[in-house]
């Protein structure tokens, strides 16, 4: 059976502002803004991150993540199983130095999307050399990693790691793919993209595009890779039907694949709380993958003919049979959703679109991509308050001089403080 897997990219991005300048040459500031003003709590990320990689070492037999989040792993898993995952060559990651998606603002006030090398922030300690995992070490470090035990880890990370072969190539791909996106139809009537001001200038959302730019790179990587399976944030299924919007005659369908139902059921054990809370470990859940029964999970997710009772009995057998008691107690796991894009695509013509994701479905890669509800929900709630601060910031510019107990310009015959002074 060919070897299928999943790349996991539902990790928070918390928010980061910081300034970038050349040596002796401060004329040349550069702002950058990364990631989002998340509020996150740290045990139900625990428990997510648990979860998502539990479920995945079950049905899939790779496990893709960037670089990046290593640690955030390291935190639930421990730096043994972590280092166990990648001996067992389970854990794959994916080099990411060079692909922090950002904003940029130039000294003249320009902002654009890009990339930058991860920064690795801070003076807390040298390091020896400059490599592609010096975020990793530099990460690894400052977490209080000894060297001989950040040395172990690096050197499986680079034993278990893809080949980016043309990594300037790849970021042009990504950078074009979110310009190209930007400008067109679909997301320029998107007020969540793009508005007009009261000045009669167009903005856009910068956080909106950042998300865009983090959803291309994703979709872009993992095409590259050759990975049909995609863990992310579900903003992921509006941003496809942009982008197929003027493609295809009939919507996306989006459904919810068999296994997920099955994981929603009353009496499907949260695997992932167990762990979390120490009742099982990684060698049980091991176990529960390598044995004949826990076969069953990779078996019924790559299975496109099934019988959906049987299917959840086989699995249900396999977990009793493996875990037993440990898992008497009902609970049910966090379900996502399933936007596939196989089937779409017959007949149509390249030159319909000069989309690279788009491109590639229409030869062959149809990706399966998991809709994690929960992350999109905190990244919503951080792009309506930055839209919040935004407008707030314009009206008071727009509206500057104005008393309070004046009229409203706006023409609505109300004092200022009962229309667009109010707040």
């Amino acid at each position: 059976m060919q070897n299928s897997g999943i790349l996991l990219t539902n990790y928070p991005r918390l928010l980061q502002r910081f300034s970038m300048a050349p040596v002796n040459d401060e004329s040349n500031t550069v702002d950058v803004v990364y990631g989002y003003d998340l509020k996150v709590d740290n045990h139900q990320v625990s428990l997510n991150i648990a979860r998502d990689l539990i479920m995945a070492l079950l049905t899939f037999e790779k496990i893709y993540i960037e670089a990046d989040h290593i640690l955030d792993v390291l935190h639930v898993f421990g730096s043994e199983s972590v280092k166990k995952l990648l001996r067992l060559h389970i854990l794959i990651i994916i080099p990411d130095k060079n692909f922090t998606p950002v904003m940029l603002r130039d000294n003249k006030g320009r902002w654009k999307h890009d990339f930058i090398s991860y920064p690795l922030g801070g003076n807390d300690f040298h390091l020896k050399q400059i490599h592609k995992w010096s975020h990793v070490e530099y990460q690894l470090r400052s977490q209080g990693f000894n060297e001989t035990e950040t040395n172990a880890i690096i050197y499986l990370v680079d034993e278990n790691s893809v080949n980016i072969s043309n990594e300037k190539d790849l970021l042009d791909k990504i950078i074009q793919e979110t310009e190209r996106d930007s400008v067109s139809t679909p997301f320029l009537a998107d007020p969540n993209f793009w508005r007009c001001r009261p000045d009669g200038r167009w903005e856009y959302n910068q956080v909106s595009i950042n998300r865009l730019h983090e959803l291309n790179k994703s979709a872009v990587l993992s095409a590259e890779l050759g990975i049909n399976n995609v863990k992310m944030d579900a903003e992921i299924s509006s941003i496809m039907l942009k982008k197929v919007s003027s493609v295809f005659p009939t919507p996306l369908h989006e459904g919810t694949d068999a296994l997920i139902r099955i994981e929603q059921q009353k009496g499907f054990p949260d695997l992932g709380d167990l762990f979390v809370n120490k009742i099982i470990n990684l060698d049980e859940i091991l176990k529960l993958r390598d044995s004949f029964n826990g076969k069953i999970f990779r078996y019924w997710a790559k299975a496109s003919n099934y019988e959906e009772d049987l299917m959840r009995q086989d699995i249900m057998n396999s977990v009793q049979n493996v875990l037993g008691s440990k898992c008497l107690k009902p609970m049910r796991i966090l379900a996502c959703n399933l936007l596939s894009l196989a089937g779409f695509l017959p007949g149509l013509a390249a030159s319909a679109f000069d989309s690279y994701i788009l491109e590639k479905v229409l030869i062959g890669w149809h990706p399966n991509f998991f809709l994690d509800n929960d992350l999109k929900k905190m990244i919503d709630s951080s792009v309506e308050e930055n839209d919040r601060q935004n407008k707030d910031m314009l009206r008071r510019q727009m509206f500057k001089g104005v008393g309070r107990n004046d009229l409203c310009p706006c023409g609505s015959g109300k004092k200022f403080k009962n229309c667009h002074g109010r707040d």
